[in-house]
C-alpha cells in the first residue's frame, strides 16, 4: 500500500511538473505575442502620427505663404497710398515752425 501511495504521489508530482512546464511555455508564448502586438501597435501609431504631422506641416506652410502674400500686398498698397498722397509742404513747414519754435 505504501508503495502504491508513493507511486501515486510520484505520478502527481510528474503531472505537476508537466503542468508547470506547460504553464511556463504558455507564459513565454504570451509574452512573445504581447511584445509582437505592442511593436505592431507602435509601428501603426508612428505611421499614422507621421502622416498627421506631414499634413499639418503642409497646412502650416500653406497658411504661412498665404499670410506672407497678404502681408506683402498690404505693405505694397500702403506704400502706394503714401506715395500717391498729396503732399502739403507749406502746411507741414508751418506745423514744424509752430512745434519747434513756439515759445
Amino acid at each position: 500500500m505504501a508503495e502504491q501511495e508513493a507511486d501515486i504521489i510520484g505520478h502527481l508530482l510528474d503531472i505537476e511538473r508537466t503542468a508547470s512546464a506547460v504553464l511556463s511555455q504558455a507564459q513565454v508564448e504570451a509574452d512573445k505575442r504581447i511584445s509582437a502586438a505592442k511593436n505592431q501597435a507602435d509601428q501603426n501609431f508612428k505611421a499614422q502620427y507621421d502622416v498627421i504631422v506631414a499634413d499639418e506641416e503642409k497646412r502650416l506652410a500653406s497658411e504661412i505663404a498665404a499670410i506672407t502674400q497678404k502681408y506683402d500686398a498690404d505693405v505694397a498698397a500702403y506704400k502706394e497710398g503714401l506715395s500717391s498722397a498729396a503732399k502739403d509742404i507749406p502746411s507741414f513747414n508751418k506745423l514744424l515752425d509752430k512745434v519747434l519754435f513756439a515759445s
